[in-house]
């Protein structure tokens, strides 16, 4: 089941095996949070709750461990990270995984053990025995990256969580600020909801917007934005807005340059026919980042980005020459840009 799913199922659940997959890393860390917080108290937690990395340690080891009754408390969670032999992943490691303990441990499993295996990884080999046995038996959840059309039920999620409201307009801005990542989302919503306090349980678009961080990478597509909209006054104002937050000239070079580098990549795969997802995986990159990219690489030329990423390291290297001050030169590249 999909991590959304599995939030209700997780509150309720008696099972004491779990199988994580996903390159989602937080999805993966609230999940393991979840069964911790419905398995141990906080006092038993130091002492209860053991990792192995199967990069660094024998399967044996973890296994031998979940066995051993703990001697804290009546339960223990043993987690066991980056299982790799599910997958068809190849590890450089001299580590060497006795398969067939693991199956007698999913065959044949403690009561007061609670196991929670983790596949970092997109996707497991399910050609495998083993892969076939563990899924089948414990609770499978998926922490993959969450799609778009996701994100919007994972912010009503955390918004019903915290016990707010919310309106469309600020959640639009909040999506958009945060650049559709998950462990931001719920750090802006967590000091949204410490700010209006007990007796106002309402987000409003004016509270979003005064209060939501601006986060590097959708600032930089504001840049881009009024540099495809050819509108120079907004530019520039976008850019005093980014110093009042104390935002420095040159970092925000760099971060236009990343920002109409991504444009340039995902545009130039466009061209040989890949699409949105194909992308995100050859670039190693966020959906969302993807998505906006492909948003904006239709109003550029190939010529046009590759003259706007020059601009971006000429004046770069003439701000740290020093022949150009560095607020000055930031506004001229805008200008350049702009043209």
């Amino acid at each position: 089941m999909n991590y959304l799913d599995a939030q209700k199922e997780l509150k309720k659940t008696k099972k004491n095996f779990f199988l994580l997959v996903g390159e989602e890393q937080y999805l993966i860390e609230s999940a393991v949070k979840q069964v911790i917080d419905s398995k141990l108290s906080e006092a038993d937690r130091q002492d209860n709750v053991i990792k192995f990395d199967m990069e660094e340690a024998t399967i044996d080891t973890a296994l031998l461990e979940a066995e051993t009754y703990p001697f804290f408390g009546d339960e223990k969670i043993v987690i066991i990270d980056r299982a790799y032999f599910l997958t068809a992943k190849q590890v450089k490691t001299n580590i060497e995984h006795n398969i067939e303990a693991l199956i007698n441990f999913t065959n044949h499993p403690v009561d007061f053990a609670t196991v929670i295996i983790i596949v970092p990884y997109e996707k497991l080999d399910e050609r495998k025995k083993i892969t076939k046995l563990v899924k089948k038996q414990a609770m499978y959840i998926e922490c993959a990256t969450i799609k778009e059309w996701e994100i919007e039920k994972w912010v009503d999620q955390l918004i019903e969580k915290y016990g707010l409201t919310i309106e469309k307009q600020a959640k639009e801005l909040l999506i958009s600020e945060t650049g559709a990542h998950l462990a931001l989302i719920e750090k802006e919503i967590e000091k949204l909801s410490l700010y209006i306090g007990q007796d106002q349980r309402h987000i409003t678009e004016a509270v979003a917007r005064e209060l939501v961080s601006h986060q590097g990478e959708t600032s930089g597509l504001k840049l881009v934005d009024a540099v495809i909209a050819k509108d120079l006054n907004r530019a520039i104002q976008t850019f005093k807005d980014l110093l009042r937050l104390n935002e420095e000239p040159i970092a925000l070079i760099a971060l236009l340059a990343s920002q109409l580098r991504t444009i340039y990549q995902v545009k130039t795969l466009i061209q040989k026919g890949y699409n949105q997802r194909q992308i995100t995986q050859q670039l190693k990159l966020h959906p969302f980042v993807v998505k906006m990219a492909a948003e904006r690489e239709r109003r550029f030329s190939i010529e046009k980005l590759y003259a706007c990423i020059d601009a971006c390291a000429n004046t770069d290297r003439l701000i740290k020459q020093g022949k150009y001050d560095k607020l000055l030169a930031f506004e001229l590249l805008l200008y350049r840009l702009v043209k």
